[in-house]
């Protein structure tokens, strides 16, 4: 997926400053990680389920073949590891994409059982070249690329698997006594085949990574308001739900505030909507800066109107940080000559200050916010005016 336009982006988001650190190391910072795990598990899953399914189909096309051409005792013994641990192996994994409690742990999981699957290939081989039989190891070279590009792992997770299965098998030759050309050349092919694979598991992460970060910047721009950087109406909607519920079951406070330029229209008749745009960024990075926690948030809800909500802090603290916002829009000093309150712009701010109850909604406390912002401007206008149920 084609990146978005970055400088359309809020500088502060974390998909933007990820992409600028660059992530050549396969792994992003903080919380970021978590989350692309979690979106890498949902993007390959159907992949795995396909893989791990033809997996086990071909895993019993090779016991058909094993039980028709193997002499005794090799078929017995070599039947036991097809039948006794990669077929229940592969059955298993197989099952578990199936369940979602197991979602988050596929990678081990999966992980896992390639590596069994691949050990159990090089004992399939130590075995026949144990009894002399000509078993070619070209198997082992099927399993390799299974492991990269069919199952769904993480670049990590498959080289692992990948080049320790490459150690099991050069060991289990040696055990049996295969040495000279035909070792080495064995060698030096599932060598490259892990190169290969490794190369082209890192490209497939990396473009999966990159594809992460751009539906990330494109839900950010989705989320935002364009000339404030805040978040838009519908998005501060869903995160103060969220906000609010976790508030109800957890028996927290919550402020829920409405904030108002004070006679913007007037503002943008005499400067003209150049200015009031530039005003509106300046008030709104203003609220955005005292809105960081992460349960927290602000957003701009039209017009001239700011909407933010604040999760489990005491009435005091609630009360000095929208102080706060007032004062310092207040003191950003921008002139406003047609204002009746003051000769700069100001903000009237309306609080709803409650613990949300099983009987109430977001959309109660909005209204109570709204009630106490018309008394703001009833009072006077620049002003907070806090109100409870």
């Amino acid at each position: 997926m084609k990146l978005p336009h970055l400088d359309w982006v809020n500088q502060d988001s974390p998909y933007l400053r990820q992409h600028h650190h660059g992530f050549h190391s396969l792994r992003f910072e903080g919380e970021l990680e978590p989350v692309f795990r979690r979106y890498h598990a949902g993007v390959f899953l159907r992949r795995m389920r396909w893989a791990l399914l033809v997996a086990m189909l071909l895993a019993l096309l090779f016991v058909v073949l094993d039980f028709v051409n193997l002499p005794d005792p090799l078929r017995g013994q070599i039947l036991g590891l097809r039948l006794g641990v990669i077929q229940p192996a592969l059955t298993l994994a197989w099952l578990a994409t199936y369940r979602r409690g197991l979602r988050d742990h596929l990678q081990v999981i999966g992980g896992a059982v390639a590596l069994l699957c691949g050990l159990a290939v090089v004992g399939i081989i130590g075995i026949a070249h144990a009894h002399a039989f000509p078993l070619p190891y070209e198997g082992i070279i099927l399993v390799t690329v299974f492991f990269y590009f069919l199952t769904g792992l993480r670049c990590t997770t498959a080289a692992l698997c990948g080049w320790l299965t490459l150690v099991a098998y050069l060991a289990v030759e040696l055990a049996v006594g295969l040495t000279g050309e035909a070792l080495i050349s064995n060698v030096l092919f599932l060598a490259l085949a892990n190169v290969i694979g490794s190369v082209g598991c890192y490209s497939q992460e990396y473009a999966t990574r990159l594809n992460f970060l751009a539906h990330g910047l494109l839900q950010d721009l989705a989320d935002k308001d364009f000339l404030t950087g805040l978040l838009n109406r519908r998005a501060f909607t869903a995160r103060a739900e969220r906000s609010w519920r976790q508030a109800q079951r957890e028996r927290r406070a919550l402020g829920v505030v409405m904030m108002d330029v004070d006679f913007f229209k007037r503002y943008n008749d005499h400067y003209g909507h150049a200015a009031g745009d530039e005003a509106l960024r300046q008030v709104a990075q203003v609220i955005g800066e005292r809105a960081r926690r992460p349960l927290d948030c602000a957003a701009r809800y039209g017009g001239e109107e700011f909407v933010g909500c604040w999760y489990d802090l005491g009435e005091e603290q609630m009360l000095a940080i929208l102080e706060d916002i007032r004062s310092t829009i207040e003191a950003l000093g921008l002139p406003h000559v047609k204002s009746e309150v003051a000769g700069v712009v100001t903000l009237s701010i309306g609080l709803a200050y409650l613990t949300p109850q099983p009987q109430q909604s977001l959309e109660d406390a909005l209204r109570l916010a709204d009630v106490a912002l018309y008394l703001a401007k009833e009072q006077g206008r620049n002003r907070l005016v806090c109100k409870k149920p």
